[in-house]
């Protein structure tokens, strides 16, 4: 009886560590050569395990690049958030599209501190960051429905194509 308990205790400790350490698992390579494969190779990867998140970055020429590589990049990536922030700019227009993004990364975060404060959450410590239309949310707040809050009030601003909530519950 005695072995049987060691055994179920030794067991039970070796599968709480291979869960624990799921998050320290790398999917950045995954997800790069997974890129190149779909010929994707103008996109950069980039990987935050503490927030489980990868990050798409650099330039494609088109919103359907931009969408293809963030679904080849969600099926490699595991249980990582992919953050999309791939520059789109077509041929042509690429000085034009730069300038054009970077304004409407700054109306949305202007916006979003607007909503902010018509929501009440001003007070609280949220910071928003867009990127090529992905708007990252930090920083914390004091319970699990301001945090739900904040990221709907997110999803409601004018040309935010994804919201990346990685507002943490301090209470």
């Amino acid at each position: 009886m005695k072995t049987l308990t060691y055994c179920l205790a030794l067991t039970t400790l070796l599968f709480g560590v291979g869960c624990s350490n799921q998050n320290n698992v790398s999917y950045k390579d995954g997800v790069q050569k997974a890129l190149e494969q779909a010929e994707l190779k103008d996109v950069s990867v980039s990987e935050d395990k503490d927030k489980n998140t990868i990050t798409l970055g650099g330039t494609l020429h088109s919103d359907e690049a931009k969408a293809k590589a963030a679904d080849v990049a969600k099926g490699a990536a595991g249980t990582r958030i992919i953050a999309n922030e791939i520059s789109v700019q077509p041929v042509g227009m690429e000085s034009q599209a730069k300038d054009m993004a970077s304004d409407l990364d700054e109306a949305i975060e202007k916006n979003y501190q607007a909503a902010l404060i018509s929501n009440r959450l001003d007070k609280q410590h949220i910071d928003a960051k867009a990127k090529n239309g992905a708007l990252t949310l930090t920083g914390s707040v004091h319970n699990p429905t301001q945090r739900q809050l904040a990221q709907k009030v997110a999803s409601g601003i004018p040309n935010v194509q994804q919201v990346v909530n990685q507002i943490e519950v301090k209470r």
